[in-house]
């Protein structure tokens, strides 16, 4: 009789709870919700419908059975034409399952309605937090690879004011101090370069973050035999030990540059002008302008720094244009590409016709070291910095009008 009873019991439990979940009814689902949505024409009128779908649904099934791994399966079966009502349908369940679970916690953020994958929210923040801080976040990245390289990429996207919320920083410390799978760790340095925009950020949470980086990247190079992959590693070990990522590049001596050649519009003609290093600029003001010949919105500044050179001429400022060899340029007045690989002299040579063509009636040099300068922190062009006088960089990543830009340059000429 006893027996009876605990079978009873378990079979009404069984039917309270609903059937259990499996892949099948899920594709059911999102088969018959694609269907229905697909008929109407209005957003009211499709959230209905999916809303009808997922009601039938539950009358069998109860969507707090359903498991992490079924969650991914659900998304990959309803596709981007079912995520935006998937997420708002799971949401309370998975937030709910949060709390308790950490792969959810990951889930929770990831399929969170409004994650389009950049942190916009006060909310997705926290919903990231939440995953971070679960005790069992290394296994967490042991068991799914693709966890770190989402992470890194939604910090890669983040906005200066999530860095702000209490206890971020660490968390991301705690995170980078992980054991990362290989292809997060290459991406790891887009997360510091994030973090890097952030001024107010605590000088300690920002170094505690470098050095996790560094550390990560000197980890993998040991362990790789791949040399291009090992030469990634080196350059951004060099970038992230190098003034910029370590937060000393403004206040202190401009990092030197060697040039191969330097050119200046002297009005009739395009002449070589003898500069070899950044000392033999001391004495005057300069305005730094990272750009390249295939690069739009550095040849849409063009009007302005022309702007600029006119405005100061005669006066102890010097507008230069730094770029390095490319094995090609992009020679827009004549709408061509003109291959150069392994011939320097001839993209050298390419300089002052291109000058010309541009309106260029500032300097332009060409340096040894790439246009991409890791001690400047050019992590996209055009990036433009501001030297003063005694040769020590004043203000960097400056993106502002020349009306502001006159403005920092009128207050360091003044001085001696």
């Amino acid at each position: 009789m006893r027996t009876c009873v605990i079978l009873l019991f378990s079979l009404i439990s069984t039917l309270a709870m609903g059937k259990k979940i499996t892949d099948e009814s899920l594709k059911n689902l999102c088969r018959e919700a694609g269907h229905a949505i697909s008929l109407v024409a209005d957003e009211a009128g499709k959230q209905a419908a999916f809303d009808a779908e997922t009601a039938k649904w539950s009358k069998d099934y109860d969507l707090k059975q359903i498991t992490a791994v079924q969650v991914d399966f659900l998304f990959d079966a309803g596709g981007l034409n079912l995520s935006k009502y998937l997420r708002q349908w799971l949401e309370p369940v998975l937030t709910s399952k949060a709390e308790k679970e950490s792969s959810f916690a990951f889930l929770a953020w990831k399929y969170m309605p409004e994650n389009d994958g950049f942190m916009h929210s006060p909310k997705e923040t926290q919903a990231l937090l939440r995953f971070l801080a679960a005790q069992d976040l290394q296994s967490q990245i042991d068991a799914h690879n693709d966890y770190a390289l989402e992470v890194l990429s939604a910090l890669a996207t983040m906005k200066d004011a999530n860095w702000h919320t209490e206890g971020f920083p660490e968390a991301i410390r705690r995170f980078m101090e992980c054991q990362l799978p290989e292809l997060s760790v290459l991406d790891c340095v887009k997360a510091f370069n994030s973090i890097a925009r952030v001024d107010e950020i605590d000088v300690a949470h920002r170094e505690a973050i470098r050095k996790a980086c560094v550390s990560q990247y000197q980890q993998l190079e040991k362990k790789l035999d791949n040399a291009r992959k090992q030469k990634i590693c080196q350059e951004q070990i060099k970038y992230l030990e190098g003034p910029f990522a370590c937060g000393t590049l403004v206040g202190s001596k401009a990092p030197e540059l060697h040039f191969l050649r330097v050119f200046k519009d002297q009005g009739d003609s395009v002449a070589t002008v003898p500069v070899a290093r950044m000392d033999d600029l001391k004495g005057k003001v300069v305005l730094i302008d990272f750009w390249g010949t295939k690069c739009v919105p550095c040849i849409q500044s063009f009007p302005e720094i022309a702007e600029l050179q006119k405005r100061y001429e005669g006066k102890d400022l010097v507008i230069l244009g730094i770029t390095s060899l490319q094995g090609y340029f992009v020679d827009t007045p004549n709408h061509r590409t003109i291959q150069c690989r392994n011939n320097p002299e001839k993209e050298l040579g390419c300089f002052p016709a291109y000058m010309k063509g541009m309106n260029i009636n500032w300097h332009i040099g060409i340096t040894e070291e790439d246009v991409m300068n890791t001690d400047y922190g050019v992590l996209a062009i055009p990036h433009v910095t501001l030297i003063d006088k005694k040769g020590v960089v004043r203000y960097n990543a400056i993106n502002l009008d020349n009306e502001e830009k006159s403005k920092l340059i009128d207050s360091l000429l003044v001085e001696e």
